[in-house]
């Protein structure tokens, strides 16, 4: 039983850690595409919707912004991004703050009009590829970066956790271990041997 529930920590702790290696895999993505986009040209873009959702953490929260766009020649392209802006209000938790609705209204027209007023920087290589010219210009692609980098070594300590825990492994290092002293100590006799063989 102990070997079972052994077995078991070690692939959940594995399983956990590919999960965050491929945050951190879109998370270096992200960055790689924030960074080429700083050269794409920019667009005019028609902001079609956009809604603001509250997002909970251990001890605080915050806004997140979701809108969809449309651009392109006709606006016959579309795009979506969801995104926290970074002068959105935190709210203290324990207990949550009530927001007044008025207020949550005036948060949403400001920063969707100001993502419709940004625009959206676009690929002139493929046109599908998007993104906002705010978060382009902020230079969120170094905050994608650190947590990419994060998000890997977090990843990677998780798995070789994983590895070193799982059962069985430490007895196979161990005789491993063993067979190799086992073979030097072999090859020591047998060159003493053929040593005191040769003075003879």
């Amino acid at each position: 039983m102990k070997i079972f529930f052994s077995t078991i920590r070690s692939i959940l702790l594995i399983l956990v850690g590919l999960v965050v290696l491929i945050a951190a895999i879109k998370g270096l993505c992200d960055a790689a595409t924030l960074w080429q986009a700083r050269n794409w040209p920019a667009v005019a873009a028609r902001v079609d919707q956009c809604s603001l959702a509250r997002r909970y953490g251990k001890r605080d929260s915050w806004w997140e912004v979701t809108a969809a766009f449309s651009y392109g020649s006709g606006f016959e392209q579309h795009y979506q991004e969801t995104w926290t802006p970074p002068d959105s209000p935190r709210y203290n938790r324990g207990p949550d703050p009530v927001v007044n609705p008025a207020e949550e209204e005036a948060l949403a027209r400001k920063f969707c009009a100001r993502a419709a007023a940004g625009g959206l920087r676009v690929s002139a290589d493929h046109p599908s590829l998007a993104w906002r010219s705010e978060a382009v210009e902020t230079g969120e692609w170094k905050m994608d970066l650190g947590m990419g980098l994060g998000f890997s070594l977090a990843g990677l300590l998780l798995i070789a956790v994983g590895v070193a825990l799982w059962p069985g492994r430490e007895a196979a290092v161990k005789s491993a271990r063993a067979r190799k002293l086992r073979q030097a100590a072999r090859a020591g006799r047998e060159k003493a041997g053929k040593g005191r063989r040769a003075d003879s």
